[in-house]
């Protein structure tokens, strides 16, 4: 049986062929229509990502409309072609592997406390 080869394209692999530099040429969508491309270290985690685009934003059109960044998550496609929101930003990019380097910036619907209460409130049976 031959050896299992890795799609030499899949950016997301850890023997990519990537820039030395270890970047992601990574689309981004504001919730403004606005379009952002950034280079972002393949490594980072959701939430330093988010950093790297709120800074660069500034320079954008329309960003006074935005509201405070703790507001906004984001969401993408993954590898399995399952829409997925990115709640927890502690995870890194690589691990989330969206199918294509296109992160959109939405707005949370609730506060992420009243969410994990509801969670533990459906895992103990209340109503």
């Amino acid at each position: 049986m031959p050896p299992a080869v890795t799609d030499s394209l899949d950016i997301w692999a850890v023997d990519s062929q990537i820039g030395a530099d270890g970047s992601v040429s990574v689309d981004f969508l504001l919730p403004t229509g606005i379009y952002i491309n950034l280079d972002v270290p393949r490594d980072a985690t959701i939430s330093h990502i988010k950093q790297l685009l709120w800074k660069q934003a500034h320079a954008y059109p329309l960003f006074h409309l935005l509201m405070e960044i703790d507001s906004y998550m984001f969401s993408c496609v993954n590898q399995t072609a399952v829409h997925e929101e990115l709640e927890d930003e502690t995870r890194r990019l690589c691990d989330v592997r969206p199918f294509l380097p296109v992160l959109k910036l939405v707005t949370r619907n609730c506060d992420p406390g009243e969410k994990l209460d509801s969670k533990i409130g459906v895992l103990i049976g209340k109503g």
